[in-house]
């Protein structure tokens, strides 16, 4: 009779007072003293990793550019400002929503492997750690950026190249200034940089690490740009820029030549779609396996009704960190170059595999072995940068790139000051691996640039750095911002982790409780930092669809910032 009064009473005191159906959450944001820089806006946002690339872009758009204009004059600006993890030396994807046509369009300008790479010199048993995958000049595979940029110009873009490329080459001219996090970067990477002449007479001061404030000017990349602008960016696979990145990689021991320059393509390919409670997700295809991670990822996290779930609880980031460790199994597994292998796609994201999927996950704890639709262990670094961009006609762009590692391979091409990639580290270190080193193949990928839509209207762009940890960490907010569980800004700041086998690596401002309820299913605990850039750099913006406003928001754990007009 008193469990009845009590039932009672508290139905009596929600019709009064309102109930929310959704339990407590672990996490309290408003409690939480980790700052998000955040920007609403009426009529366009940019959100990028660097202020001034932000305030490029929104400055295009103020003078009649379009979302791609605004990308362009961004991602040229964060070349010059975020050096060490994007540029002209490397590649990526872009997600392009064309507003007035209803059409999304992916632009694949991922890097590739030279036509005379040696697959016996990377796999040989001698090199346990990988070294001539990952770094210096036997790493660098053929950038993409160049006729990737070109293609965004060519196909959606209004101003002239020479306007859009002004903000990137002032700064290049006048130098940025370094950060703290940039800082740290570099000396992480000090060796690289010291053993590279070219890199250290920009990036050192008088040869010595830099302190923050110190100024680094690119007038030799600045140069680049002057002729890149009169001309077009694929002017940078001719001669004399093409001598010039040839010849830096032939000194050092790599493979990449002149036709490899001349020879490459974009592709413009077909955006995957899913569905998550209600909500469809654009995302990109292979050969990024970030999209098809993220899909798997969503598709598990709806299966075990994540939604109902007490935000941050051990329940709630066993189901989320168990998905991902599948997902990330799996696409490692199968995901490869589209040009060359079929890809199981839907396969992965089939009703039957994600049931099968689930079931295990609800009946088992961390446990230590998975099964792939082979348990896949890539290493866990990889450096990127994302940018979003909202227009005032409603044309969207989400645009993932990188060099891979924090400055590359360390190899720079002197005389054009261009940094180049180390993505054939992206490669599978397993010979028999779909995803091996072959002439001529894209490696896989973990970008994840996405958009979301409600009713066929774009409600949310999204996207992030950070190798391995994109999908997860793009999964994190996308399911906290889509479920109600926390506005944009919070999800962002909200402590993150990433599985790694049966160890769950996680911030230190995740709650005690849920630590403790995690050790509990099995999982191993490893604490790293309380906002570390180690768990990606989102960024992001939600639209309101019934009045059009912009919310932008910058992950504090990198340098972005949001910009809005």
């Amino acid at each position: 009779m008193m469990r009845i009064g009590k039932s009672i009473l508290l139905i009596t005191l929600c019709l009064i007072a309102g109930c929310d159906s959704r339990p407590t959450p672990f996490y309290r944001a408003d409690q939480d003293t980790v700052f998000v820089r955040s920007a609403r806006a009426s009529t366009a946002m940019v959100v990028s990793a660097h202020p001034a690339a932000s305030e490029a872009g929104v400055a295009t758009l103020r003078a009649g550019g379009n979302a791609a204009d605004a990308a362009i004059a961004a991602v040229t600006a964060l070349n010059v400002t975020e050096p060490h993890a994007s540029g002209l030396g490397g590649g990526g994807f872009c997600l392009f929503y064309d507003a007035q046509r209803d059409s999304f369009f992916v632009i694949d300008y991922r890097e590739r492997a030279p036509r005379g790479v040696d697959r016996t010199l990377y796999y040989s048993p001698a090199d346990t750690l990988r070294r001539r995958l990952e770094h210096g000049a036997t790493a660098v595979a053929t950038p993409g950026a160049p006729a990737g940029w070109q293609a965004i110009v060519d196909r959606f873009c209004t101003k002239p190249l020479a306007e859009l490329l002004g903000p990137a080459i002032a700064a290049a001219d006048t130098g940025f200034v370094l950060t703290e996090k940039q800082v740290a970067i570099l000396m992480d990477h000090l060796s690289d940089i010291e053993s590279d002449p070219a890199i250290s007479a920009v990036f050192l001061d008088d040869g010595f690490p830099p302190e923050p404030g110190f100024r680094v000017k690119q007038p030799h990349l600045a140069a680049t740009m002057r002729s890149l602008g009169a001309t077009s960016f694929t002017r940078l696979y001719r001669s004399p820029f093409a001598e010039d990145i040839v010849g830096a990689v032939r000194a050092r021991g790599g493979a990449l030549s002149m036709d490899d320059l001349a020879s490459y393509r974009v592709q413009v390919r077909r955006p995957l779609r899913g569905w998550y409670n209600g909500f469809e997700i654009i995302t990109l295809p292979p050969p990024s396996l970030g999209g098809t991670a993220l899909l798997e990822i969503l598709r598990i996290a709806e299966k075990c009704d994540l939604k109902s779930k007490s935000y941050l609880s051990a329940d709630y980031v066993h189901c989320l960190a168990a998905a991902s460790r599948q997902a990330l199994t799996d696409v490692n597994t199968w995901i490869s170059d589209p040009d060359f292998d079929e890809q199981p796609v839907s396969s992965l994201l089939s009703d039957e595999w994600v049931t099968d999927v689930s079931r295990r996950l609800e009946q088992e704890g961390a446990g230590t072995h998975l099964s792939a639709w082979h348990e896949s262990e890539k290493k866990a670094t990889g450096n990127t940068t994302h940018l979003v961009i909202v227009d005032s006609a409603g044309n969207i762009v989400s645009l993932t790139q990188s060099i891979n590692d924090f400055y590359g391979a360390g190899v720079m091409a002197p005389r054009s000051g261009i940094l180049l990639n180390n993505h054939m580290g992206d490669f599978s270190g397993d010979s028999t691996r779909k995803n091996s080193v072959k002439p001529f193949h894209r490696p896989a990928s973990n970008m994840a640039a996405t958009i979301v839509r409600k009713g066929g209207k774009p409600v949310l762009v999204i996207g992030s750095p950070g190798g391995p940890r994109i999908a997860p960490a793009v999964a994190h907010v996308i399911t906290a911002v889509l479920d109600g569980q926390l506005s944009l800004e919070n999800a962002i700041k909200a402590p993150r982790f990433f599985p790694r086998g049966n160890t769950l690596v996680l911030e230190t401002r995740m709650p005690a409780g849920t630590v403790e309820g995690l050790r509990a299913r099995g999982w191993k605990i490893e604490m790293n930092g309380s906002t570390n850039a180690f768990f990606g750099g989102v960024h992001a913006i939600q639209i309101d669809t019934a009045t059009g406003g912009l919310t932008g928001a910058a992950d504090p754990r990198r340098d972005g910032a949001p910009v809005g007009w």
